[in-house]
Order: C-alpha cells, then sequence, then structure tokens
C-alpha cells in the first residue's frame, strides 16, 4: 500500500478509466471461458465448495461470524472467505470465477453495471440508520476546528478513502444540500486507517470516516459534523453481497442457500451484538476495548431498496460519474429471479 503522503501527491487514474478497462479485460475473460459456470467443486461431507471476497470491515462480521457458526454450513455450503482490501480487486475475481460472491457498495456496482460488467446483486449489506441510530460512518472536523456545520467548509480540503465513488458522491451531496459551492472543495484520497493521524496533523479540514476509525478519531479529539449518506436517504442502502450473472443463472439453488445463510447470519448477528464485538477483534485485529465502542452499523435483510438505489444514482449520474444512458434503469443491478 502507498503511503498516506505518496497517495495524496498523485492522483490516481479516474473511476470510470479503471472500470472501462476493466470491463474489457473481464468480458473478455468472460467470453473465451465462462463465469463460474455450473459445476461446483464438492467438499468432504458433500458440502458445496463456495467461495467468497469480503473486506477487513465491520460491515462484514456477520457473514464471517455466521461462516464460524456453522449456518453455511446446515445448508450444504462449505464457505471459504478470502479478504480483499477494495471492491476493484473483487469484482474481476467475481467475474473470472475465482469467487462465487463478494460484497461491494452500491455505487461501484452501478458503476460496474453501467460500462457493461455482468455483475448483480443478490442481498443487501449495510444501510445507514437513521436518527438517532449510532453511525459508523460520518464527516468530521479536527480537533480545534472552528467548523460547527458543513455548510462552513466552503474551500475545504476533505479526505475520503476513494476518489469518484460512494463516499465522495455522498460527500458531494451533503455539502450541495448546506449551500457549499461544491468547485471550491477538493477530495483527497486518503485510506480510512490513516485519517485520524492526518486529522491531528492538520493536513486536512474535514475527513469522511468509517468504524473503527471513527471512534479513533473522536477519542483523539475530532468531531464529527455530518451524517453524509442520510442526508442523500434516511436508512440509504449502502453496500450489497453480488455475483457474477452467469454463475447465478447456472447456480440457483447454490444462491438460495447462500441468501438463506446470509440471512440468518443477518438476523443472529442484529440479536446478538456482544458476540459480535466479542467477535471483531479477532476478524479486524482490532483492540478489544475499542471494539467495545464503536458503532456497529445496520444490517438490512432481504435486497437493497430501489429508492435508495435510485437516490444513489441520481447523485451519481449529477456529479458525472455515470452516464444515464449506459444505464438507464438502476435497478437493472438487482438479480432477476
Amino acid at each position: 500500500m502507498p503511503s498516506p503522503t505518496a497517495t495524496m501527491r498523485r492522483r490516481r487514474p479516474s473511476r470510470t478509466r479503471i472500470y472501462s478497462g476493466l470491463a474489457a479485460l473481464v468480458l473478455g475473460a468472460t467470453a473465451a471461458c465462462g463465469s463460474g459456470g455450473g459445476d461446483q467443486a464438492t467438499g468432504p461431507g458433500g458440502l458445496t465448495q463456495v467461495d467468497v471476497g469480503i473486506l477487513p470491515i465491520v460491515t462484514n462480521a456477520p457473514l464471517a461470524l455466521g461462516v464460524q457458526k456453522g449456518f453455511f454450513e446446515e445448508e450444504g455450503l462449505a464457505v471459504s472467505t478470502h479478504m480483499g482490501q477494495g471492491g476493484a480487486a473483487l469484482l474481476p475475481a467475481v467475474i473470472s470465477g475465482q469467487y462465487d460472491f463478494a460484497f461491494s457498495n452500491n455505487v461501484s456496482l452501478l458503476l460496474a453495471r453501467s460500462k457493461g460488467l455482468p455483475v448483480s446483486i443478490v442481498a443487501a449489506a449495510s444501510s445507514a440508520g437513521v436518527d438517532p441510530d449510532p453511525i459508523d460512518e460520518a464527516i468530521v472536523v479536527p480537533p480545534g476546528s472552528p467548523a460547527q456545520s458543513v455548510a462552513e467548509l466552503g474551500g475545504a480540503t476533505v479526505a475520503v478513502n476513494t476518489l469518484n465513488n460512494i463516499v465522495e458522491v455522498s460527500n458531494r451531496v451533503t455539502f450541495e444540500d448546506s449551500s457549499v459551492d461544491l468547485s471550491t472543495v477538493k477530495f483527497i484520497e486518503l485510506p480510512f486507517p490513516d485519517m485520524p493521524a492526518a486529522l491531528t496533523q492538520g493536513r486536512m479540514q474535514a475527513a469522511h470516516i468509517a468504524e473503527p476509525h471513527l471512534t479513533r478519531a473522536v477519542q483523539a479529539g475530532a468531531r464529527i459534523i455530518a451524517h453524509p449518506y442520510r442526508v442523500v436517504q434516511p436508512d440509504v442502502h449502502i453496500s450489497s453481497w453480488f455475483g457474477a450473472d452467469q454463475f447465478l443463472s447456472s447456480n440457483p439453488d447454490t444462491v438460495a442457500r447462500f441468501t438463506r445463510a446470509l440471512e440468518r447470519s443477518r438476523a443472529y448477528a442484529a440479536e446478538h451484538t456482544e458476540e459480535v464485538r466479542a467477535f471483531i477483534p479477532g476478524f479486524l485485529n482490532l483492540d478489544p476495548a475499542l471494539a467495545g465502542e464503536i458503532a456497529l452499523g445496520k444490517w438490512p435483510s432481504g435486497m437493497p431498496s430501489e429508492q435508495s438505489l435510485r437516490s444513489l444514482y441520481d447523485a451519481t449520474v449529477r456529479y458525472g460519474l455515470l452516464d444515464a444512458q449506459t444505464l438507464p434503469d438502476p435497478t437493472a443491478v438487482l438479480r432477476q429471479s
């Protein structure tokens, strides 16, 4: 991983160029060799082997805990989880058939679909909740900042973990909602773990931080001033589990068993939050004391709402990241049963 200084100094290739190149590569691979096919490996005990790409974030803890609890095995699935550092690596792994399912935010999936990548959502993963629910992502200002609201951040440099994606999109909506001239705001890319220290060093005027780093930042004196996802839409659905279209159509029984076990894992996690907190230190290599204080977020059941997809889609189109002509209907990213 590049250093924070190097990340801030060098603007990365645009998300549009990345997805366009990825589309050409993975669509060629799909045409040549298929995507997962219909023949899945069977492991010990006659279990169907399923490979799932996950990220080292709290949102993925319910699935990982469900695997440990045996919920997927009871559905006849032997699940192997594979930790990635970002959705950009998970998309080609799913389309090529390396992974059967994976996790991503919904703007990434809308962008992928608009570039012709054959992926579809099979289940919701997280939503933003509504006030006064605890929040697991927020815009914060550094210790000692005079800003009391987003409206006072015109001309600010704002850190986001990824440019041209859901975090920047939701921040743009939030700044615009507070009548800030977006042309005066500079977004820079910085990994979440590096943001608390960068804030205390005065390297930016605000940052969008996710748990567990949000709690670390607040403990160091940062102040929360906005809940950007909730500005997009109250309880907007943020992220989802997805698969490649060919795999999903060729393996409907596996998909049904996977989503049933996923729903059981979600419901169990929602009802046993202290067990989730006890699981997180091993899952994320996190201090148990910090795991006891962070906001866990919200894990919705079923599929992401069409209104949530529409809200994210409209904002992504408005800021020029997605061409509506290439994806006229945002619900096209939902798996068609």
